[in-house]
């Protein structure tokens, strides 16, 4: 075997050990700081989900594909307004909502409208149409702990949200959705 080939074999011999041991590395370093074992998260600091009910509606269709950065809210938390991914404390599962209550704040629905602290807030990302049934026009009011987040689903008639849940724990949050693609 000629000195160049040999040389060739080597390398790829020592590249198919060593990235993979990288990887590993890697994943268990967390660079990104993600809250997931998801290993695209913990490796490229990015994963893509699919959106499967008409909970974030007329935002992200069923089967809309989001792009998910994990480590997002390491330093800091979310702001309201943000589309995140966060772990269903009740069932483990990942679930896709807006963030609408903010550590501190009280949140409450009075005919329809989101109250902070007494103040309406602008949601244009809610259909009207889509928030018309009792579930949508009242909740009592709620504190938002520190470092938790009342998050809620556009799609206000058919999302199963914080005004069931409560307020989630910062600590459940996977990444924020920072891409959304069209559905299939």
């Amino acid at each position: 075997m000629t000195g160049w080939r040999r040389w060739v074999l080597r390398g790829l011999a020592t590249l198919a050990v060593l990235l993979p041991a990288m990887l590993i590395c890697v994943y268990f370093i967390n660079p990104f700081g993600a809250r997931s074992l998801d290993p695209r998260q913990r490796i490229i600091g990015f994963a893509p989900y699919r959106m499967p009910s008409s909970a974030m509606l007329p935002t992200l269709e069923p089967g809309s594909i989001v792009i998910v950065r994990a480590g997002a809210y390491r330093e800091h938390g979310p702001a309201r307004g943000d589309i995140v991914v966060f772990s269903n404390p009740a069932d483990g599962n990942h679930w896709l909502q807006r963030v609408i209550g903010l550590p501190g704040e009280t949140v409450s629905i009075e005919q329809g409208r989101v109250l902070i602290d007494g103040r309406g807030l602008s949601e244009d990302y809610v259909d009207p149409g889509n928030a018309a049934m009792a579930y949508s026009f009242h909740m009592e009011p709620v504190e938002v702990p520190e470092n938790s987040y009342l998050l809620m689903g556009d799609n206000r008639d058919n999302s199963m949200d914080g005004r069931l849940t409560g307020p989630i724990h910062g600590d459940a949050l996977v990444g924020q959705v920072v891409e959304i693609l069209a559905p299939e």
